[in-house]
């Protein structure tokens, strides 16, 4: 993995000082190997699993999935929501037969997360929770594989069972993941790439007010992450009036739309672009001689007779980099080295970093989310007054 920046400040002295305060429970947390390999074989011959599950309790596991889903034959789903149009396909499309469901909540009392469990109690139940709450009730009174949840906030548990007991269960090589994951944690008290994104970005929102941060995906199997690294950055240092909004697009889609706003519009965006540059399959675009003499672009259809599609897909995100540079937009570009295991486990575990750093920068906690637990209280609320109970 490496990363570019273009327009940008140079990023601040690392702040050792800042860093020894401040050590994440999650960069020394080692997974029970013995554990999940043995959950892995109680379930092995469920071909189909639910995760229900909100915010970082499933964020983490869905990135990794997808990103690798094309390395296993299990078919997952993810349940993060009570709408019933898609609870009820859920239930008529997965026979309690062969689908494992995984419940998985550190606080065990998410009210959309229980009421959405009620409906596959008949499945066989996996519940990963902390001990004394509801779901661990549910959980033991259901007779299911009990796992106890770290004493670490979700959207930090990448690396813990939370996320690697499922990817285990795909077949996933999980150790790679967390081998790769540690060679970035092993850098958190010295001057490293998440650091220095990190005091980039915070630079630039605070001495020249950008705050925004357009973030588009040229890979499709890694778009899924933006929902761990919106999540990361928003809950950890949107804080205090402070920290940047992250809205994540596909590219090269986003060129048809967003790019408009980003170049064109109020200079208040940065770009924060991901790219992969090695592929396991390439397909070169052939171009059938019947067609080749089509005129375009003042040129022949002929002139993108066998382009590798990898190259057709960097070219994109250079030209919308290029265009944005020249203007003078302010730009990060990482770029991914594949999608094996060590590196999914390196490109988690720098968003978990930034994110922390992030928090560092602005003085503001990097592990809690008070405005999303004052919402939560209002809307269970809402249900008691249906009921009459309020």
């Amino acid at each position: 993995m490496e990363i570019k920046y273009y327009n940008c400040p140079e990023p601040e002295e690392f702040q050792k000082s800042i860093a020894d305060d401040a050590q994440p429970p999650f960069l020394t947390y080692k997974p029970d190997w013995k554990f999940i390999e043995r959950v892995q074989s109680e379930c092995s011959l469920y071909s189909n699993i639910l995760i229900i599950a909100h915010g970082g309790s499933i964020n983490s596991f869905y990135g990794l999935y997808n990103a690798l889903s094309d390395a296993t034959t299990l078919r997952v789903r993810f349940l993060s929501t009570t709408d019933p149009d898609y609870i009820f396909m859920l239930k008529k499309k997965l026979s309690p037969e062969n689908t494992l469901v995984v419940a998985i909540s550190k606080s065990g009392e998410t009210v959309t997360q229980l009421e959405a469990l009620m409906h596959f109690l008949q499945y066989k139940l996996l519940v990963i929770t902390s001990q004394d709450t509801s779901l661990y009730e549910i959980g033991l009174r259901m007779n299911a594989l009990m796992v106890p949840h770290p004493e670490i906030g979700g959207r930090y548990t990448g690396m813990t069972e939370v996320a690697l007991l499922p990817a285990a269960l795909c077949g996933f090589d999980v150790k790679e993941m967390y081998s790769g994951a540690q060679e970035y944690y092993q850098q958190f008290n010295q001057d490293n790439l998440a650091w220095r994104t990190a005091s980039i970005l915070w630079q630039l929102e605070r001495d020249h007010n950008y705050f925004g941060v357009f973030m588009p995906f040229y890979s499709h199997f890694l778009f899924p992450f933006s929902q761990l690294i919106v999540q990361l950055c928003h809950e950890s240092f949107g804080k205090g009036e402070l920290g940047q909004a992250y809205f994540a697009h596909e590219g090269p889609e986003s060129q048809h739309h967003t790019t408009q706003r980003f170049i064109g519009g109020r200079k208040n965006l940065i770009g924060f672009f991901i790219g992969q540059d090695e592929f396991d399959h390439d397909l070169a675009t052939l171009i059938p001689p019947k067609v080749q003499s089509v005129h375009y672009k003042e040129q022949d259809l002929h002139l993108l007779n066998n382009i590798p599609l990898s190259k057709s897909l960097e070219f994109e995100l250079a030209g919308t980099i290029e265009d944005a540079r020249i203007k003078g937009i302010p730009l990060v570009h990482l770029n991914v080295h594949g999608r094996n295991y060590k590196e999914m486990g390196r490109f988690l575990a720098f968003w978990q970093l930034s994110a922390v750093y992030g928090s560092l920068l602005r003085g503001v906690n990097a592990f809690d989310q008070p405005q999303v637990e004052s919402g939560k209280h209002i809307s269970f609320n809402k249900r008691l007054e249906f009921k009459g109970l309020l």
